[in-house]
C-alpha cells in the first residue's frame, strides 16, 4: 500500500520576554578616603539572565554605571555627609529594587602646608629605563615621572624626607599606569614599615590622602596589583605633616 505521509513540523514559538528583575544589591558598605573620595563597595546581584551591571545612586542622583561590585566616588566636598543606594541592572533592562542605604562623611580639608617630599631623594624597586628615575616623582615638576619596570605587580617607591616628621597626608599623581591595590606606609629606618593607608580599588588618578598622624623618616607606596597592564608611574609623590 503506497501513500503520502505527512509529516508534522513545529511551529514558530514567540519567545516570553524576560521581566524579572535581578536581586537588589546588598552588603553595601562605603569607606572614606580622602575630603573628596568615598569608596563603595557591595555583594553582587543574581538574575537568571545574568546582571550587566549596576547604577550607584548618590542622595537620590545617579552618579555612576560599573560592572563590577566597586565604585570610587570623587570630587566630593569635604566635610560632607553623603547617602548612597545601588540597583543591579540585567541584560534586558529589569532594574532590581534598591540596595541598603550606606551614608559617610568625607574627612576635613588638610591644612594646606609644604610638600617635604619635594626635592627630597626617592629610591624605587626598579625603573623603567632612563629618564624615569623615582626623583622624578618628587622634583615637583608634573610632566616628569617615575615609572618601574612592566609586568611586575610587587613593586614601590620611597621618599627619605631627611628627618623624622609628623605625617598625616599623601597626594600621588598618577600616570596612566596606576596602582589599583597598594599601601601607604611610613619608617624610621627605611626598613620596618608601619601599614597608615591601603585600597584595593585605586582608580588612578589624583590620590589625596589622609590619615592618623605618624612619626617618620621614610614614606613608602608599596603597590602589589596594577590597574593596566604596564607597571606604576607616578607624576608626583607629595608628603605633608600634620
Amino acid at each position: 500500500m503506497s501513500g503520502n505521509w505527512w509529516i508534522p513540523t513545529a511551529g514558530s514559538v514567540t519567545p516570553t520576554p524576560d521581566t524579572q528583575a535581578p536581586t537588589a544589591p546588598s552588603n553595601l558598605t562605603t569607606a572614606v578616603v580622602s575630603s573628596n573620595q568615598i569608596n563603595l563597595n557591595w555583594t553582587a546581584s543574581t538574575d537568571n539572565v545574568g546582571v550587566a551591571g549596576y547604577q550607584v545612586f548618590r542622595d537620590g542622583t545617579q552618579v555612576g554605571t560599573p560592572t563590577g561590585t566597586t565604585f570610587n566616588d570623587t570630587g566630593l566636598t569635604a566635610s560632607t555627609a553623603y547617602s548612597y543606594t545601588v540597583k543591579a541592572v540585567d541584560a534586558a533592562g529589569n532594574l532590581s529594587a534598591n540596595s541598603n542605604t550606606a551614608t559617610a562623611t568625607t574627612s576635613t580639608n588638610p591644612t594646606t602646608g609644604s610638600n617635604l617630599a619635594l626635592g627630597k631623594t626617592a629610591v624605587a624597586s626598579s625603573v623603567e629605563e632612563a629618564g624615569f628615575e623615582a626623583s622624578k616623582a618628587t622634583d615637583g615638576n608634573s610632566s616628569t615621572r617615575w615609572a618601574s619596570i612592566e609586568g611586575n605587580d610587587n613593586e614601590w617607591i620611597y621618599v627619605d624626607l631627611g628627618s623624622s616628621k609628623s605625617v598625616n597626608r599623601v597626594k600621588l599623581n598618577w600616570e596612566a599606569a596606576y596602582g589599583k591595590s597598594y599601601k601607604i606606609q611610613v619608617s624610621s629606618n627605611s626598613t620596618s614599615w608601619t601599614d597608615v593607608y591601603s585600597t584595593t580599588t585605586g582608580n588612578g588618578a589624583i590620590d589625596d590622602i589622609t590619615f592618623t598622624p605618624q612619626n617618620g623618616q621614610y614614606v613608602r607606596v608599596l603597590c602589589s596589583a596594577r590597574g593596566t597592564a604596564y607597571g606604576y608611574s607616578l607624576f608626583d609623590f607629595e608628603v605633608y605633616d600634620s
